[in-house]
């Protein structure tokens, strides 16, 4: 049996190691798996079984760039691909951009130097539409792009005067006022927020939110935990204890993501903490699991969905504009609160 090389990264067999085995150059393996028509049976059969013998998996995302000369490919940069709103965003500018005939690859970067060097190497050395950062929050990383943009990029959330950006916002403070404005229209006084290890700007629109809605209704801003720890369930479990230790007349309980709240959810029901008789707890993002927890959670929706719709269609208004002037417009769009039991 001929020696395999591996993918130095992820120890996968490579596109090489397939020819190799088959006697043949990469282009032609290239072509039998993208277009097997194009390739005689015998040489199709022979690659075939060099992919099994190997367990070959060819990379989706590399074929899609390698091919962006003959599909319009965009590329889209982001850090927070794990919180649900931006799932949802995501998913609606890739159906939105599907429909009007481009191809959607993402990337996720999580502030590796190395990797994200790499990365740019990748998607400069393809013929790419365009490139999207999505709420990108690292300078150095912005630096990189700055000092060898050869594609038309554009730019979501903190602003950077070199890019083109997509003035686009879900008003995070907004949202967490109206929330905390409920929980005070309630009854409730003795009000805490729960926080995590979130973005720099997430964290800062939301507290803002918070205090405004506090203060407007004189109301004491101490009571908050910002641990440096995930914004998930199990967070939101450890620290409950924590947070009514410190403050036992504690009547409700703002939390900054779902997750973090339906985690307070569990807690309670282990101590047999009634909510929200005892304490009542809301959280962020309005989530599916929100709509079936135990009691169902209030929160606050945000409009993920067309948020996605609205950032395909300025982009590709943008891209097929050949004025050379940029037409972004500023758009707000209007969280609602879901009111549920847990309130």
């Amino acid at each position: 049996m001929q020696d395999t090389k591996k993918r130095r990264s992820t120890g996968q067999t490579t596109l090489f190691d397939v020819a190799k085995y088959a006697g043949v150059g990469t282009m032609t393996v290239s072509r039998a798996l993208r277009t097997p028509d194009k390739v005689s049976d015998k040489l199709r059969q022979k690659i075939q079984l060099a992919v099994e013998t190997l367990g070959y998996k060819p990379n989706i995302a590399a074929s899609l760039l390698a091919s962006a000369s003959a599909n319009k490919v965009i590329a889209v940069i982001t850090t927070k691909i794990y919180e649900d709103s931006t799932r949802i965003a995501l998913n609606s500018l890739q159906a939105y951009l599907l429909k009007e005939g481009y191809t959607t690859v993402i990337f996720e970067s999580y502030y590796f130097y190395k990797r994200e060097s790499q990365l740019l190497d990748t998607l400069y050395s393809n013929n790419l539409e365009a490139i999207l950062l999505f709420y990108i929050e690292h300078d150095d990383f912005i630096e990189k792009i700055l000092n060898n943009k050869t594609i038309p990029t554009f730019n979501i959330g903190k602003q950077y005067d070199e890019l083109a950006n997509i003035h686009i916002e879900v008003d995070d403070s907004l949202a967490m006022c109206m929330l905390t404005e409920q929980v005070i229209k309630k009854g409730y006084r003795n009000i805490g927020l729960l926080c995590a290890n979130h973005q720099c700007h997430v964290f800062q629109q939301r507290l803002h939110g918070w205090h405004k809605a506090m203060l407007n209704n004189h109301l004491p801003t101490h009571r908050i935990i910002n641990p440096a720890k995930p914004a998930n369930f199990s967070t939101g479990s450890e620290l409950l204890p924590d947070i009514l230790l410190n403050w036992p007349e504690l009547d409700a309980l703002v939390c900054t993501t779902d997750e973090l709240a339906c985690g307070v959810l569990y807690e309670c029901q282990r101590r047999h903490i009634r909510v929200p008789y005892q304490l009542a707890v809301c959280g962020f993002g309005n989530s599916e699991f929100s709509q079936v927890s135990i009691p169902t959670l209030t929160t606050v929706s945000l409009p993920s969905k067309k948020k996605g719709e609205y950032i395909g269609n300025l982009l590709l208004n943008e891209l097929t504009d050949k004025s050379g002037h940029s037409n972004f417009e500023i758009a707000t769009l209007t969280p609602t609160i879901c009111l549920r039991d847990s309130l």
